[in-house]
């Protein structure tokens, strides 16, 4: 005879179960949820039961309390391996590794055939950074299940890491084989094709994963990011919108959001920071942690941390390693959270800067706030704004008591973020209201660039020994919108015999080379003063592409920056636009600091004023490019000194400010 209390730990019937789950299939979790209440008033303690709940929760997001649930399930059922699974699942959603592999494990040890957890624990690997080690379980997986598309599929993105774009390919495919219909491998296979520089492929693999699955968030924004660099902005605009209409909480689509809005030619500052400030509101998942901040009070050194994903050969290592290099000599303690992992020619020089370096790729945003906290930090330093790999919810949660950005590309929109480091070129007064950080000015300019470490000659200009004028731009083909087109179109139909030399990462692509000809053919452009060249393997083989052009011409609204300071560097002078925003400001800056204000113009009409007067004057060119560089030397561009002077200044009177109340 069985007992109530026997009774009430089973399990529902299996038939009771199996009309639940189809409910959820068949994304009826209104009627799902409202059965499972009343399965679990007769069945309280049935781990399958919580095991639903915390799957239920899981599929809304509501990942905290779906833990809660899966914990319980196996509180009741000690030995139920599927519960372990999607309780790995959960802390893998949150970024949270090393807890999802430990469950991932458990679930294998109670079941050693479950190809899902094998499934899973690759997947961890491949998010751990280890691709390689991630194979095994993969392969395990389709030991136990052949025809097991999402391990070929996470076979696919481990190959693709390793390098291995062929193999990768292979599974991808296979993956989309097996199940016609699953739209991940159709994103990662847009994805590889993007990679690879097969755009129209990459396009139709996206819009292929979107059709299968209409609110597929991340195909979405991906997308967009494939439509925003074929300098396709609307369209950008409209993908990465609809990702954040299925997921209001996508801080990646928001950044991406707005980083495109930057490039538009109609660009609104107004409407800009209003979507900036949605960026803020809607990271749902912020928490309001109780802490108390454990920094030194009148401190003999300032402890500052960097939040930076480019500590290494990228523009924001070039704009920070001289000032670093300063700023440690001084009184500073330097702490670094990089956001992810560079291993290249420049990156080992940082590390020795720092007191401290915490890669916080793998870790979640408490954890790396709390982290921020145990570390005494000052005042921390986002280096990033809304491009590629920022933690700005980090700052959310205002971990240190004095918030600065820096190098970004406008306002956070996070009040949180008490300063914004600019210049008087950069951040003119007018244009303060369109932050909703404080603006503060450097006296001469907002970014001391660390020339490169190897020799490299200039030579002399091109048009002496061509016999003709070569226009330059190495900027990213996005910037190179239509109305740029236009007006470089008109500088080339009036400077006789003129060409224009593109270099750009997408001009790899066949289609994308077709695609520019086609839209400066328009312009009456023969394809015979275009001079079009794909991305370079090395430093050194990008800045000498400079002993090809004669004058730079910049881009606009989102003008160069660091490929301006190389062009300069290397002895080619840049004929910029006046700006009217933050992005469109780089080159008024540069050239006001290196004494060439006759470069910068007012408008279009000067613009191609001054492309025809300067081009027309070889013997001036050849000066300009051979004085130059010395120019470079003297000028606060490259003085690093000079300019952690004015750095350090800053950072104690902000923290004195705030130290005074």
């Amino acid at each position: 005879m069985i007992s109530n209390s026997d009774e009430i730990t089973k399990d529902p019937p299996e038939k009771e179960i199996k009309f639940i789950l189809e409910l959820i299939n068949l994304n009826k979790i209104v009627d799902a949820e409202n059965d499972l209440k009343k399965k679990m008033l007769i069945y309280p303690n049935s781990s399958i039961l919580f095991n639903i709940r915390g799957a239920i929760l899981a599929s809304k997001n509501v990942l905290d309390e779906a833990i809660i649930n899966y914990k319980k399930s196996i509180k009741i059922n000690a030995n139920y391996a599927q519960a372990y699974n999607n309780l790995g699942i959960a802390f893998h959603k949150l970024n949270k590794i090393d807890t999802a592999i430990k469950n991932y494990k458990k679930a294998l040890s109670l079941k050693k055939d479950f190809a899902e957890a094998l499934n899973n624990l690759g997947k961890a690997y491949i998010d751990f950074d280890k691709p390689k080690d991630s194979l095994q379980y993969f392969n395990k997986a389709l030991e136990f299940n052949p025809s097991y598309a999402e391990a070929y599929n996470g076979m696919g993105a481990a190959n693709e890491k390793l390098g291995n774009k062929n193999d990768a390919l292979k599974n991808y495919q296979k993956a989309t084989e097996i199940r016609p219909d699953y739209a991940e491998a159709y994103n990662s296979l847009g994805t590889l094709y993007n990679n690879l520089s097969k755009f129209d492929e990459s396009l139709s693999n996206y819009k292929k994963a979107i059709q299968l699955n209409t609110n597929y968030e991340k195909a979405y924004n991906n997308l967009g990011n494939l439509l925003s660099n074929l300098g396709k902005f609307d369209e950008a605009t409209n993908a990465y919108k609809q990702a954040i209409k299925i997921k209001p909480d996508y801080p990646k689509a928001y950044s991406n959001l707005l980083f495109n809005l930057i490039y538009k030619t109609d660009f609104d500052l107004n409407y800009y920071l209003s979507e900036a400030k949605k960026f803020r509101l809607n990271c749902k998942t912020i928490k309001k942690l109780k802490f108390t901040y454990k920094y030194e009070t009148n401190p003999q050194k300032l402890r500052v941390g960097f939040v930076s994903a480019d500590f290494g050969n990228h523009p924001g290592g070039y704009f920070t390693l001289g000032l670093l290099r300063e700023l440690r000599k001084k009184n500073f303690e330097l702490v670094a959270y990089p956001t992810i992992e560079r291993k290249d020619e420049l990156s080992h020089h940082f590390k020795p800067l720092f007191s401290k370096w915490s890669l916080i790729k793998k870790k979640d945003d408490e954890n790396v706030v709390k982290q921020i906290i145990n570390d005494g930090i000052h005042i921390l330093i986002d280096l990033q704004g809304h491009s590629a790999k920022n933690r700005l919810p980090i700052f959310i949660y205002k971990p240190a008591p004095v918030q600065v950005t820096w190098l970004g590309q406008g306002s956070t929109g996070i009040s949180e973020i008490d300063y914004f480091i600019g210049s008087n070129h950069i951040t003119p007064k007018d244009e303060e209201k369109h932050y909703v950080e404080k603006v503060l000015r450097l006296p001469e300019i907002s970014q001391c660039f660390t020339p490169p470490d190897f020799d490299l000659k200039i030579e002399n200009l091109p048009a002496i020994k061509n016999n003709f004028i070569t226009f330059g731009c190495v900027n990213k083909l996005a910037k190179v919108n239509d109305d740029v087109i236009a007006l470089w179109s008109k500088i080339l139909l009036s400077v006789p015999n003129s060409k224009l030399l593109l270099k750009n990462k997408l001009l790899n692509s066949k289609e994308i080379i077709d695609t520019t000809i086609q839209r400066f053919k328009k312009q009456n452009v023969k394809k015979e003063q275009l001079i079009l060249e794909g991305e370079s393997k090395t430093r050194k083989e990008l800045l000498n592409i400079y002993n090809k052009i004669d004058i730079v011409l910049d881009p606009f609204p989102f003008q160069g920056n660091t490929t301006s300071i190389e062009a300069v560097w290397m002895g080619v002078p840049i004929i910029t636009l006046k700006g009217n925003r933050y992005i469109s400001h780089f080159g008024e800056s540069i050239n006001s600091n290196l004494n060439m204000s006759n470069w910068i113009a007012e408008n279009y009409e000067d613009y191609i004023l001054k492309a025809k007067k300067f081009s027309s004057d070889i013997n001036e060119l050849s000066k300009i490019r051979t004085s130059l560089r010395q120019n470079c030397l003297q000028s606060p561009i490259f003085d690093c000194k000079r300019f952690s002077k004015h750095f350090d200044q800053m950072l104690w009177k902000i923290w004195k400010d705030f130290d005074n109340g």
